[in-house]
């Protein structure tokens, strides 16, 4: 009995084993592409973006019939060739439908040779030739020695490159991005990020090498200057340079705001006022013992023992509202209150006007 009951078990295993194993089996045999199941047996799927049959190419849900369909391949996720093209292809929603629909762009690299174009990553790709990034052509300096760092930067054996230029006095074999907006190579230190109106978003620091050092994305120093992004601090005592919240600073003779010396303002009793990360504001406020500042500008007509932060680059005191450093005209300061900037037509509002950026709205 013991023997037949083991044998009526063991029958069950095998049968539902054998029913798991071929649902896992039906289930490796399902080919995906695009989200949909291939029925085709001459449909190749070559990566996460691309495919062909026997009849076309395929950039997801985009079929094109004039690629050399038995020579096509991927090189990346956007780059393909065949044995005469190679494509760059995106994907892009449209402004008006942007979370309804998205379209596919297929672009033919011009002047490639497929032979020996290949993928550098992060957008760039190249032949024996030529350059280009998301498909469009881009002058280098050494195309052989050419790679990518990541989606702003490349560099071959003779320069680095922001955004597809190259970057003024760099000696691209020993350019290295250092941290967040900092990078060097074997004679210089540069930040990239704002650098001035018209500028390339990258300059060189003229720093003492030996010294150097990040405070953070914004702030760096060496034993003599202190910079704020690209500009130099003028007239700053570094070793006693602290960095303040909302783009304020200080050493021990001077306050700044960003790279700008705020002329007049006590470093011993400046602070920064809390609300400035509170409420939402274009502008910051800030004061010492004698006076209010809105970001490097002193406020004549402000009370420093009432003045308080409203938002909205509005802020008041016991006599006034200031809009900016600007007096809103005849607001009442008791009843003045502020609110998101997208209300309706007004931003702010007293016991008897409602106002926009420091302007009373007249009904018509």
């Amino acid at each position: 009995m013991f023997q037949f009951i083991k044998w009526i078990f063991k029958t069950i295993f095998l049968i539902i084993g054998s029913l798991l194993f071929r649902c896992n089996t039906d289930e490796k045999e399902k080919i995906t592409f695009n989200g949909k199941v291939i029925t085709d047996e001459n449909f190749i799927v070559l990566n996460n973006q691309f495919a062909r049959d026997s009849a076309n190419a395929y950039y997801k849900s985009r079929s094109f019939s004039y690629a050399d369909v038995a020579t096509f391949e991927a090189v990346d996720d956007h780059y393909a060739k065949d044995k005469n093209k190679a494509y760059y292809c995106d994907e892009y929603r449209e402004g008006q439908n942007y979370y309804l629909s998205k379209r596919q762009t297929i672009l033919e690299v011009k002047n490639a040779d497929p032979a020996s174009f290949v993928s550098l990553k992060n957008g760039y790709a190249k032949d024996l030739k030529n350059a280009w990034f998301e498909g469009q052509p881009f002058d280098v300096k050494d195309v052989s020695s050419l790679v990518s760092i990541d989606y702003h930067f490349a560099k071959d054996d003779v320069s680095a490159y922001l955004n597809r230029h190259p970057i003024n006095r760099s000696d691209g074999k020993t350019f290295v991005i250092i941290d967040g907006n900092f990078a060097k190579d074997s004679s210089n230190i540069y930040y990239y990020g704002y650098t001035g109106e018209g500028q390339n978003n990258i300059c060189i620091l003229p720093c003492d090498r030996q010294s150097f050092q990040i405070l953070d994305y914004r702030y760096s120093r060496d034993n003599v200057n202190v910079f704020f992004l690209g500009f130099r601090l003028k007239d700053v005592h570094a070793e006693t340079f602290q960095i303040m919240d909302d783009d304020y600073s200080k050493d021990k003779n001077s306050v700044y705001f960003q790279e700008r010396k705020i002329a007049g303002a006590a470093p011993e009793t400046f602070e920064v006022f809390k609300e400035n990360e509170m409420f939402g504001h274009d502008v910051n406020y800030a004061k010492d013992k004698h006076a209010v500042f809105m970001d490097d500008k002193k406020m004549k007509d402000a009370d420093l023992s009432s003045f308080m932060v409203l938002g909205e680059n509005y802020a008041r005191d016991n006599r006034h509202v200031f809009y900016k450093t600007g007096i809103v005209k005849n607001a009442d300061p008791a009843t003045y209150s502020v609110y998101p900037h997208d209300m309706g037509d007004a931003d702010s509002e007293d016991g008897n006007y409602k106002y926009h950026e420091g302007a009373r709205i007249v009904k018509e």
